[in-house]
């Protein structure tokens, strides 16, 4: 009896708190965070409902004396630590900020959250504090503090910079940002000397245990591999093997104006004159750049393509450059009068005004006597001491151009382009892209982004579908067909990442469009690798990479390529959101072989019974996935800002989703998931909380992570 009571107890509460953090999410959302912390994550209730949960639980696996697996011990007893820990913090913890100028006096004080005032038991003193840049940009890539601490007669200096924190008695120096003039530097401040070791070895504990969970004998997970067929077992290795090493044509537009007037063709450059003018260079998006990039990005956010009624985009960059009139009334009038199609509108607007100005072409590099080159447009306020010759050739060149254009000498304005880049190639030597980025980043440019490869993939998903449901399997022409289609998908999106991987010079999954680019070829991956043992994927990576490449099609009108913001370039990034995109993959397939069951199998216990046991045994790396993915980024999240847990909307639904999922992983206990209709059904809904993970905070609720 006390054993059900503690069964029920657990569960119960733990379902309760999954409804109460998504509740505190929406409150959040309308009534701000303070009132989120009040009222859910730092109340009592909250507190307590986390406690009944841990003993309740650790009480009920205790006395299940059939659980005595150490594996599966160290999991659960991991989640003892991880809490404990997290309460510890939240009791002893103290988090706040310290604020220091070079050539200051020493700071023996910091400020808390709570604008309390606490001491140091030494003193801290910045030295200096310097910006590290990209080379040839102003685009940062660290921000650096030099400390000295004073205690009583020792002197020690630390290194503070961004995903690299100075540690000393038992306080965490964080790099939090920096003065306007370059002579201050705010540091994030954490003493919390016993929390943080508890909850670190719950997280270690945790991992160790998960990876040693498919190994033990006996397990839930072993005996379904057991029940199925030894081929979709393998399958379902296999599944799992390519995962974790995973870790490691639309053109032109309607031909009438937005008044309905018959559109006339405005003037354009011919097209190899409009290209010699992409092949500049520009400083554009806090780096250096081909023109060409700029005028694919300006074309796709007036136009919502990479071209307007055939021309290229550097023909339509050109266009507005020197034939504005002509171009002027072909700007996309946006009719709605919400806020949201006000602000585009004015958005396009403003794109236009730049360029037609020249006030985003910075095209002109200038070295100063230091030797640092700093970017220029024709009409930007340049630097005195110039030389005269050298002033005249920025303020006048393209205006030279733009008048063999209206003698319409074409060649002479392309021989005009040529001398402009042969100027940037001298003033600017050794700061300029390699020839070989260069070429890269020209091919990346002139490859269709992934809208009409999108809408083929879901075609073909719902055709594969529909048969293998009225089927028995697929025919070898179809099944032929679909891996072919499968594979150039999966080499198409590898070109892509590939190449915006070479020019950023980092692993591209830094936001929305690449981290879709990324579960896409994903899933593509599986059904090109797998389909031959597993067909019933290729329909699922079909649909799953299909959807994914729709979504990132969405925000395709502005994917520009940038680098890394310091505080970002991080390997355990890299590893988190690799982490996270594959258990998405695979808790997309549970979804669609939970729909795939309910539809074919909808009167046949057997089938649906077998699939269940497919789904089952890739639930289990896929919430383990999951669990991994979400605490390596709150390591992330404590090494870069000071904190692993902040109560972030994509922090709490992430967690969520661990809860939610986390019942279908206990079917010896919940007799309730040995029905396999049941368990298909749960699957299918379960998958929302994924769905709100990722798209409902990123498009609703918003937060730190809403970038992502």
């Amino acid at each position: 009896m006390f054993e059900k009571i503690c069964k029920y107890l657990s569960f119960g509460s733990i379902a309760v708190l999954a409804l109460y953090m998504a509740a505190m999410t929406v409150l959040e959302k309308f009534s701000g965070t303070e009132a989120a912390m009040r009222w859910g994550y730092h109340s009592v209730p909250f507190i307590v409902l986390w406690a009944v949960t841990a003993v309740s639980g650790l009480v009920f696996y205790v006395m299940r004396t059939e659980c005595r697996h150490l594996a599966t011990s160290g999991i659960h007893l991991a989640f003892v630590f991880i809490l404990s820990g997290a309460l510890i913090t939240r009791i002893d913890g103290v988090q706040g900020a310290l604020h220091l100028r070079v050539g200051a006096g020493p700071a023996t004080e910091f400020m808390t959250e709570d604008m309390r005032t606490l001491s140091f038991p030494f003193s801290v003193s910045l030295e200096d504090f310097e910006i590290e840049y990209y080379p040839g940009t102003y685009a940062p890539t660290d921000y650096v503090s030099l400390l000295k601490i004073q205690d009583g007669t020792e002197e020690t200096e630390f290194t503070v910079a961004m995903n690299r924190i100075a540690r000393y008695r038992g306080y965490r120096f964080y790099q939090s940002g920096y003065d306007e003039d370059g002579l201050g530097s705010t540091l994030a401040v954490s003493h919390d000397p016993v929390g943080v070791p508890v909850t670190y070895t719950g997280y270690a504990l945790l991992l160790l245990s998960m990876a040693g969970f498919f190994f033990q004998k006996d397990s839930r997970f072993r005996s379904v591999l057991s029940r199925i067929s030894r081929k979709a077992a393998a399958s379902v290795l296999f599944i799992c093997f390519v995962a974790a090493a995973d870790a490691g044509a639309e053109s032109g537009l309607p031909d009438e104006t937005p008044d309905g007037r018959t559109a006339v063709s405005p003037k354009c450059l011919p097209e190899e004159i409009a290209d010699e003018y992409g092949r500049m260079y520009i400083y554009y998006n806090d780096r250096i750049c081909p023109v060409q990039t700029l005028a694919r990005d300006f074309t796709m956010k007036l136009y919502g393509k990479a071209s307007y009624r055939g021309m290229t985009p550097e023909q339509v960059l050109t266009g507005w450059i020197f034939f504005p009139d002509s171009w002027s009334e072909t700007l996309p009038q946006d009719t709605g009068t919400s806020a949201k199609a006000m602000k585009k509108a004015r958005e396009k607007q403003e794109a236009a005004m730049l360029v037609c100005t020249a006030g985003i072409l910075k095209i002109f590099p200038i070295r100063d006597d230091a030797g640092s080159v700093r970017w220029y447009s024709s009409v930007d306020r340049l630097p005195a001491g110039m030389e005269p010759d050298q002033w005249l050739f920025v303020r006048k060149v393209m205006s030279m151009a733009a008048e063999s254009i209206v003698r319409k000498d074409f060649v002479e304005a392309g021989n005009i382009f040529a001398k402009v880049r042969e100027y940037q190639e001298k003033t600017a030597a050794g700061l300029l892209p390699g020839d070989s980025r260069i070429a890269a980043e020209r091919l990346y440019n002139s490859i269709e982004r992934p809208k009409a490869v999108s809408m083929v993939c879901i075609a073909a998903g719902i055709i594969l579908f529909v048969v293998y449901c009225l089927s028995s399997g697929f025919g070898r022409g179809l099944r032929f067909a679909g891996a072919g289609l499968s594979g150039a998908v999966f080499l198409y999106l590898t070109l892509l990442m590939g190449l915006r991987w070479y020019i950023s010079a980092h692993v591209p999954m830094s936001d929305g469009f690449e981290v879709m680019l990324l579960l896409a070829w994903h899933t593509m991956m599986l059904g090109t690798f797998v389909q031959r043992k597993f067909p019933l994927i290729l329909p699922f990576a079909f649909l799953l990479g299909g959807f994914a490449l729709l979504v990132a099609s969405i925000g395709e009108s502005d994917p520009a390529i940038a680098y890394l913001m310091p505080v970002l370039s991080s390997p355990l990034l890299s590893v988190h959101v690799m982490t996270m995109m594959i258990s998405y993959t695979l808790l997309g397939l549970v979804m669609l072989n939970g729909v795939m069951a309910l539809v074919k199998y909808g009167r046949s216990r057997t089938g649906m019974a077998d699939a269940a046991g497919m789904s089952l045994a890739v639930l289990y790396p896929a919430v383990f996935f999951l669990v991994a993915g979400t605490f390596i980024g709150a390591v992330w999240a404590n090494v870069s800002w000071g904190r692993y847990w902040a109560w972030d909307p994509k922090e709490v639904w992430a967690l969520i989703t661990i809860l939610v999922y986390s019942f279908a992983l206990h079917g010896r206990s919940l007799k309730v998931f040995s029905n396999p209709r049941f368990f298909h059904w749960f699957c299918v809904l379960a998958f929302l909380c994924v769905l709100v993970t990722y798209f409902g905070v990123n498009y609703f609720l918003g937060g730190l992570h809403s970038y992502s």
